[in-house]
């Protein structure tokens, strides 16, 4: 992929004189973190936020990543590799076009120069937080546990889709889940895809992802952790597959 913007959001960067690579590459814009350091010299990528106005005087925050020369080796590019962003946009559309939530892109695009130069933006996340961050939340809280039961059942059932569809993320930590509450009611987006896979590799390595996400996942319990497990098979009485990938995760958590 080479190119992509979204039609509804192309008007509002063409009354901004921003609807060209050319602008959006020289945008003065403080960087949201370190900036990644590729594996070529002079490879580096960045995360940066910026507001657009649009037609109602609204202003609305986008996320702008940039970068030149980062590159991911792929099976069809084993030594040259892709921008990093190209495989991110890719595994979005991906993942949308099988209904599995994640954050709404607005513009890609690629150029040669000083060899491979990209641009990937999306929408904000407007009211989401990161999964740790949210967990923080719920101790501090003291959350009922309906509450706190039903936030478990729609990760779950969220990556248990996700790896029905032949899909794994290939980085599930919580920091790359984000959730908004309303309620009781939990609404779920993954992002940071560049690593994503697809097909039989990733059905067959699916247990990863929820091995890093159950080692990381601080301030869960032993029963948060069965209880995930019950919503992502989707039963209310485990088999002996999930009792084994059950006891497998818990003591992975132990021992990292």
């Amino acid at each position: 992929m080479k190119y992509f913007f979204d039609p509804q959001w192309k008007g509002v960067f063409l009354k901004q004189g921003l609807a060209d690579f050319e602008a959006l590459w020289g945008l003065d814009l403080v960087s949201l973190d370190t900036p990644n350091i590729g594996r070529s010299r002079d490879g580096w990528s960045s995360v940066c936020a910026i507001n657009l106005e649009l037609d109602n005087g609204v202003c609305k925050e986008l996320i702008i990543k940039r970068q030149q020369n980062h590159n991911s080796r792929t099976l069809l590019h084993p030594f040259t590799g892709i921008p990093t962003f190209e495989k991110e946009m890719i595994s979005i559309l991906r993942y949308d076009r099988q209904d599995i939530p994640v954050m709404k892109p607005v513009y890609f695009a690629r150029r040669k120069k000083n060899g491979v130069q990209a641009i990937l933006i999306t929408e904000f996340l407007d009211g989401f937080v990161s999964l740790d961050n949210l967990v923080k939340r719920w101790k501090q809280a003291e959350w009922p546990r309906n509450t706190k039961n039903n936030l478990i059942k729609v990760i779950a059932k969220c990556i248990s889709r996700m790896h029905a569809k032949g899909l794994m993320h290939n980085s599930m930590y919580p920091k790359h889940i984000f959730i908004k509450r309303n309620g009781d009611d939990f609404l779920i987006r993954l992002i940071d895809l560049e690593k994503s896979k697809q097909g039989l590799l990733a059905l067959n390595r699916g247990c990863r992802d929820l091995e890093s996400l159950h080692r990381r996942a601080k301030g869960w319990s032993a029963a948060d952790r069965i209880r995930f497990l019950y919503a992502y098979f989707d039963t209310d009485s485990l088999d002996g597959r999930a009792k084994n990938l059950c006891k497998r995760i818990i003591k992975k958590t132990r021992t990292k």
